[in-house]
């Protein structure tokens, strides 16, 4: 009984320790995150001006200078039991007070932390931390929103002069340190110098602008009466669907012209017999546009509809509703004209996307290259898997990422934050007959060797706990990563190898033949057939062994000192790997992204999808397009202009 006793009283007393311990880091917690926050770019240019960027290991041996700075408002604070997370796009070198330090965790998401020479903030005290980060900061945006405060007991909290999307609150102006080099002859484009750059420009007056579509047909030949649209609209629609004829509806009265039965005719048809030569493509219409009526002949369904929005596109800024008359032969100049949406790195809603798609139906863009995965957030519900999106469409503070991912791009410690989030199965079927109607293809992406991580973790959190479970088989169906591989690799974007999916698994395939098949379900149900797929493939590579960095042991002047011994490229240490590249199917390390490119194209050809589009250095080991299995094989490039685009696209044209 005594044994009793005190064993009780000896748990009480903990409970009472941890729980002060709690109430004391959580009373630390409150104090900082009620800091004053200043960030200021001091030298873009820092290894002109003493600092060795090349020692420090950064790329292309730039560097820059900035300086964090800290405002205590209130009592002082003296415990080394905190930790300040922001993210930080730029890695930092080194930090110039050794009373703090900054520890990368992954991607951007970054630690600043007391030293054991803190000596604590005063009460009122501004202490400053000066850094050495890699490349430049040109603009307020390099610097993220939603810094937080964690102490071990204690609940997260963001400090509060950080909690903004107006980073000028606690960014100082960059105006004067925005060129990346000393010699950097690009013109900062501020409201003023764009003012002065366009002050030879003279104001078209409204009467220029009468009969002008966007864009430009092949033929129009103006008249000189106007037909008047303010009686509003009657419509004759032949050659829609319904919901292409419902989306008609809806954009000329979003447009302020009103559907009557007495207004002003507008006629359409389909006569594709109409068009020959080069105007017999889809998207090919002629208007005729009469003071009593306007009739549209379409080649296809899209003719008819983009007919639609050139009436439209005719109406005046001013609001009046009269239109010029005259006669137009359009058509498509070239067959793909897209826009790309990334919804992986920081969601956007359903109604975001079907405003941006009513724009781009406006201006008669057909292409909607929709990339719904990345290392940030997955994207889409797939049935399942649902930890893909109970975890990988979250970021929070949860270092075990079991909940969610960790936090990146500002998002700050709390699942609801600005950025989170996914499309249901629902929501995406209603994106695609929303496009539809459009006549706008909707070409998914789900990125992958490379930029994987919220897949990678989410699944590694299916496989934990089906394993717990005892469900061995099931745990193994999906998983990402061969646990033999303890590659150290860095992505581009700073993630370690949680941020490749091993594309040596026969589970990484059943994932791939999975997402696949959930995706085409979703245009089955939706009445939109899949054409294209988009594998993604780019930048499966550790940044340390680029161009830009050279080996400490024997460095290259004008690079990144770093130690390459210690630098593996992805999957070099994955045994599964290993015996591929030896058993002769890949020839090495750098042809798996390839290689898988090509078992992706083989799973996408199984489905039925004719053509599969990739980023160029997903394929760049490829021979050509004979190396994949699907009819047609696309690619976007990143290469600009500048870098020698012209060049890269021939190359690659000539490879089919």
């Amino acid at each position: 009984m005594k044994k009793l006793k005190l064993s009780l009283v000896a748990t009480a007393l903990l409970m009472a320790m941890a729980s002060g311990s709690a109430i004391a880091d959580q009373h630390v917690v409150n104090q900082i995150s009620q800091f004053g926050v200043k960030y200021t770019v001091n030298d873009n240019h820092a290894a002109l001006h003493g600092i060795d960027c090349a020692a420090s290991g950064a790329d292309w041996a730039s560097c820059n200078r900035a300086t964090i700075t800290l405002t205590n408002p209130g009592e002082a604070v003296t415990s080394k039991d905190w930790v300040i997370w922001l993210s930080n796009i730029r890695q930092t070198l080194r930090v110039d007070n050794d009373q703090f330090r900054m520890v990368h965790v992954v991607g951007d998401l970054t630690r600043l932390e007391p030293t054991e020479k803190f000596k604590g903030f005063a009460a009122g005290e501004s202490v400053q931390i000066p850094l050495v980060n890699e490349y430049w900061q040109l603009f307020i945006t390099d610097v993220m929103p939603r810094w937080y405060v964690t102490s071990e007991n204690a609940r997260p909290e963001i400090i509060a002069s950080t909690n903004t999307e107006n980073l000028t609150t606690f960014v100082s102006p960059m105006d004067t340190h925005w060129k990346r080099t000393a010699d950097d002859r690009n013109v900062l484009m501020t409201p003023a110098s764009r003012f002065e750059k366009n002050s030879d420009t003279v104001q078209l007056a409204a009467e220029a602008l009468r009969g002008q579509i966007l864009p430009t047909p092949l033929h129009i030949t103006l008249h000189s009466q106007n037909a008047d649209l303010s009686r509003g609209v009657q419509f004759e629609l032949k050659g829609l669907s319904v919901e292409s004829a419902e989306a008609v509806r809806e954009r000329f009265a979003l447009l302020g012209v009103v559907e009557n039965a007495q207004g002003y005719v507008i006629k359409s048809t389909l006569a594709p017999d109409a068009f020959k030569g080069n105007e017999a493509v889809s998207g090919a219409y002629r208007l005729s546009i009469r003071d009593q009526e306007a009739r549209i002949e379409g080649f296809d369904e899209a003719g008819v509809y983009y007919g639609m929005m050139s009436v439209l596109s005719l109406l005046p800024a001013s609001g009046e509703q009269k239109i010029a008359t005259l006669d137009v032969t359009d058509a498509p100049r070239m067959a793909y004209r897209g826009i790309f949406l990334d919804i992986g790195r920081n969601f956007h809603s359903k109604e975001a996307v079907l405003r941006l798609l009513d724009q781009m139906a406006a201006v008669k863009l057909n292409k909607f290259h929709f990339h719904l995965s990345d290392d940030e957030g997955w994207r889409i519900e797939i049935p399942g898997l649902p930890e893909l999106t109970e975890i990988g469409s979250k970021r929070c503070h949860d270092l075990t990422e079991q909940r969610c991912l960790l936090p990146q791009l500002g998002s700050g410690p709390f699942a609801d934050a600005p950025g989170n989030g996914y499309l249901t199965r629902d929501d995406y079927i209603d994106i695609l007959r929303y496009a539809k109607a459009r006549a706008i293809e909707v070409i998914p992406e789900i990125d992958m060797p490379a930029h994987a991580r919220a897949a990678v973790i989410s699944l590694e959190a299916r496989y934990k706990r089906l394993m717990k479970e005892g469900k061995t088989a099931e745990a193994n169906e999906y998983r990402l990563v061969d646990p033999t591989d303890t590659s150290n690799t860095t992505s581009v974007q700073f993630y370690d190898r949680t941020s490749y999916l091993n594309p040596c698994l026969d589970s990484s395939m059943r994932f791939v033949d999975k997402v696949i098949s959930e995706i085409q379900a979703m245009h089955q149900a939706a009445g939109v057939p899949l054409i294209t797929w988009h594998f993604g493939g780019d930048e499966a590579k550790n940044i340390y062994l680029g161009p830009g960095y050279t080996d400490a042991a024997n460095p290259e002047a004008g690079k990144g000192r770093v130690d390459l011994s210690r630098q593996d490229k992805p999957w070099a240490k994955s045994q599964v790997c290993q015996a591929l590249v030896k058993s002769g199917k890949v020839v090495d390390m750098d042809h798996l992204p390839s290689y898988f490119g090509k078992k992706v194209s083989e799973r996408v050809n199984a489905h039925g999808i004719e053509r599969m589009q990739a980023w160029q250095d997903g394929l760049k080991k490829a021979k050509g397009a004979r190396d994949f299995a699907t009819k047609r094989i696309g690619v976007n490039f990143w290469d600009t202009l500048f870098w020698g685009g012209f060049d890269s696209i021939n190359d690659w044209a000539n490879t089919g």
